[in-house]
């Protein structure tokens, strides 16, 4: 089972307890599963078959089986046969016979319940096809886009679509919060116990054929389509079934979460403390932030770990990485604690192998498979404290079983954390981002709400309904512009008379996929990241509909070298860098991994996506839900420093502002600072421009960054101290007297004493000097308390016309 439209506890458990599970004929059961079973019995598993052959012996029987009636290739545009879904099921031969009453094709779909799009036996399913002219798009992208105007075509009757190469089925539908991701597989030859079909190591085979052959007639049949007499509010079956899986996933999140705050994370940040090497007490305040800190970072290591493991994009189903996994660390825990066995209280075994993970998974260990992953989440350099500190095991074992399952009853269950969303994740721990760590006084500490805090029992982000608003309504607007474009481009180069496989070069330029990954979209408080997650799956969804979508508006292009974006030779040279360099060092990487639709995610988070927040740690959460959802096995984590900042975006200065009032003032400066600009935005188009596949990219992309901070030191410095200024009375005794002196320039450049912090010239004993100073030091305490933000130097590639002031 693949995809995650449905939880697996849904489908493997949940679902035996719905009224249409119980309902179920046993005899009409045994009788579907036996006509699957001689479907495809009677077909050979190595079999060429092309669509049509497939269509016939496999899709079209599967159909018949599950009880739909159905009509071929009813077109919902106008445009011809060949742009349309392969075929438009009904619930039963009434609703086929209205449709055949109607007067056109895209009247029919009104009548219908869902869509079928039909591939070549085994046929990839989210890749293109370059060797194939007629089929060159992905699978999954036409079933996108033949969704959206089958939503369009029936008035929103339609809204689920199944797409099959005849081994696999998948069940789409178009409400989901991600199309792409959001489907449910089911490799039904394997369910049919079809001989000959290669391992599929993303899809156990110990899975229980009668019980998923189930499911698929439940699921996929007409029966989940239609109301259900035992609901109340009249709802299909298909309704029932999401809506009980966002209840679990609420449900799970919530007392996750409540784990968390109440419990592990105040225990969490006393145990760091207690056994820190280099703690003394009393405690200082900024010990205890760091204490905060590192906790936190722990949590979202364990977070990252338990996500990625469970969603099969650590390789667990490796035995060399197996060994040393979260799965097998936890299952340990486990196996002790059900035991009722003791945790020592000094020795830090636990600890000991996470820190092995952690580093295995960071640094990359060929001997095990494991590419490097480290984004900066894993680097020990920047964590000192977690690197000198070893917990006890006692303190490990609650942490770990506490974020790996939960109690139902007399038992603890396992957390499946596939089937909890980044942005659930990202509510369970942006609660902990407004509590600070105090300590009582007797040398306790304990976490205290700080000034800002919401209530406990208070919603911690934007409700999900909100956010897709939000996006369509905004982003939205900017899609369909991009769209029109390139629909004037193919009318107009329609109507010339040059060879058409020039004029579809030339189309190119106007891609509306391409187009989309040269947006900037910021979210400017964006917490945990909800926002920018979503935002990702809109794009994604938009991008891959999108490049099928314009292959068939250039209706005027020769069959045989039809329009494709040129987004399907980047996307394909990425995969093919990820595994030829996955193949070169020996990782554990499943090509099945790196479709089109995980590539895309990880191109809107390098080139789209930015974000501020004023708290640090936020970005730090904010760092690692991007990383989990666009996470693309045999790459390292993007560099994300250069896209998601810390700071206060409400408060902060305009470069041509500030020189302007600074020129105004009289003030003394260099004419060449804005040379600094050009010179970083150089740079950091050339952090744009990597890809980072390999990890010397990623390497490559900090080490630029750090060059460019350094260079545009001075003028946040100067931004930073203007911005300070503003917050100052204009008769504050200090600003007064220290301005005056400052702008003197008889104490140096005005930029450089800035960007010092002292005095760089003349007598720096004087009063004067003093007064310069004493400034200097209010305006730093200043900016760095509200964390002062100036947009064009955090995001240089953006704001190219400083001297405008606009992006």
């Amino acid at each position: 089972m693949q995809g995650k439209l449905f939880t697996q506890d849904f489908v493997r458990e949940g679902i035996q307890e719905t009224d249409a599970w119980q309902r179920l004929d046993a005899d009409e059961l045994a009788r579907f599963r036996a006509r699957i079973e001689a479907i495809f019995g009677a077909f050979p598993a190595d079999s060429q078959a092309n669509e049509a052959v497939t269509e016939t012996e496999i899709i079209f029987p599967v159909l018949e089986a599950l009880g739909w009636a159905s009509l071929p290739q009813q077109t919902a545009s106008g445009k011809g046969r060949q742009d349309v879904p392969d075929v438009l099921l009904f619930a039963d031969v009434a609703a086929k016979r209205a449709a055949l009453a109607e007067h056109g094709d895209a009247q029919r779909y009104r009548r219908g319940a869902a869509i079928v799009e039909c591939k070549r036996w085994q046929r990839p399913l989210d890749r293109g096809d370059r060797t194939d002219p007629l089929d060159a798009n992905a699978p999954s992208n036409q079933m996108l886009r033949y969704l959206s105007r089958a939503e369009v075509a029936s008035e929103r009757a339609i809204q689920w679509g199944l797409l099959t190469n005849g081994r696999y089925w998948r069940l789409y539908y178009q409400g989901a919060r991600s199309r792409s991701e959001e489907f449910l597989e089911l490799d039904l030859a394997r369910l049919a116990g079809m001989k000959g079909l290669p391992a599929n190591l993303l899809d156990p085979a110990d899975q229980d054929a009668a019980h998923f052959l189930t499911v698929f007639y439940l699921l996929f049949g007409p029966a989940g389509f239609v109301p259900q007499p035992s609901d109340p509010e009249n709802r299909a079956f298909l309704a029932i079934a999401l809506a009980e899986t966002r209840r679990w996933e609420a449900r799970v999140s919530q007392d996750l979460g409540a784990l968390v705050f109440e419990r592990l994370f105040p225990r969490l940040v006393a145990a760091i403390a207690e056994h820190d090497p280099a703690a003394s007490r009393p405690y200082a305040t900024d010990y205890l932030d760091a204490v905060r800190r590192e906790a936190l970072i722990l949590l979202y290591r364990l977070l990252f770990v338990l996500y990625a493991e469970d969603r099969n994009l650590l390789p667990v189903h490796d035995r060399r990485y197996d060994d040393y996994s979260l799965r097998q660390i936890r299952a340990d825990v486990a196996r002790h604690l059900d035991a009722n066995a003791v945790f020592s209280a000094r020795a830090g075994r636990c600890h000991r192998a996470l820190k092995d993970l952690f580093q295995i998974i960071g640094q990359g260990d060929a001997a095990l498979g494991v590419p490097p992953y480290n984004g900066g989440l894993f680097d020990d350099r920047a964590h000192a404290l977690l690197e000198r500190l070893t917990l006890p095991d006692a303190v490990v074992a609650e942490l770990i079983d506490g974020l790996s399952r939960r109690p139902v009853g007399q038992e603890r269950r396992w957390i499946n954390y596939r089937d909890l969303s980044v942005q659930q994740l990202g509510s369970i721990y942006e609660r902990l981002l407004e509590y600070r760590v105090v300590g009582d006084g007797t040398g306790q500490i304990r976490v205290s709400p700080t000034i800002f805090a919401r209530k406990g029992s208070g919603s911690y982000y934007t409700h999900d309904d909100l956010v897709q608003l939000l996006i369509r309504q905004t982003v939205g607007p900017l899609l369909e512009e991009r769209a029109e474009a390139f629909e004037r481009q193919v009318e107009a180069l329609g109507r010339l008379r040059s060879p058409k496989p020039q004029r579809v070069r030339d189309l190119q330029d106007h891609d509306p996929a391409a187009a989309i990954l040269e947006l900037k979209i910021c979210d400017p408080a964006m917490g945990s990241g909800h926002f920018l997650v979503s935002l990702v799956d809109y794009l994604a969804d938009q991008i891959l509909e999108r490049m099928a979508d314009s292959t068939a508006r250039v209706h005027w292009a020769d069959a045989a070298e039809p329009y494709v974006s040129p987004l399907a030779r980047r996307i394909a040279d990425i995969r093919e860098r990820i595994l030829a360099s996955s193949q070169a060092q020996g990782w554990t990487v499943d090509p099945a991994q790196l479709d089109d639709r995980h590539i895309v995610r990880r191109m809107i988070l390098k080139r789209v996506i930015f974000g501020v927040d004023k708290n640090p740690m936020a970005v730090e959460l904010a760092k690692v839900a991007l990383w989990l959802h666009t996470f693309t096995v045999g790459a390292p984590l993007s560099f994300l420093d250069h896209h998601l900042r810390a700071g206060d975006a409400l408060y902060g200065e305009r470069i041509d502002q500030v020189l302007d009032e600074l020129r105004a003032f009289g003030a003394l400066f260099q004419k060449n600072e804005l040379a600094r600009i050009a010179v970083a935005t150089a740079s950091m188009n050339q952090i744009a421009d990597l890809t980072d596949v390999d990890i010397a990219e990623v390497h490559q992309s900090r080490h630029l960054f750090e060059q460019i901070d350094a260079e545009l030191a001075p003028l946040r410095k100067l931004l930073d101290f203007w911005q300070a200024r503003r917050w100052l009375p204009a008769d504050h005794p200090v600003w007064r007297r220290g301005w005056a002196e400052l702008a003197s320039g008889r104490f140096g450049d005005v930029i450089e004493v800035i960007d010092a912090g002292s005095v760089v010239a003349g007598d720096s004993a004087s009063d004067e000097a003093g007064a310069i100073r004493a400034l200097l030091r209010q305006a730093r305490e200043l900016a760095e308390q509200e964390g002062f933000l100036s947009w064009a130097i955090a995001f240089p590639t953006v704001w190219r016309h400083l001297d405008s002031g606009q992006p």
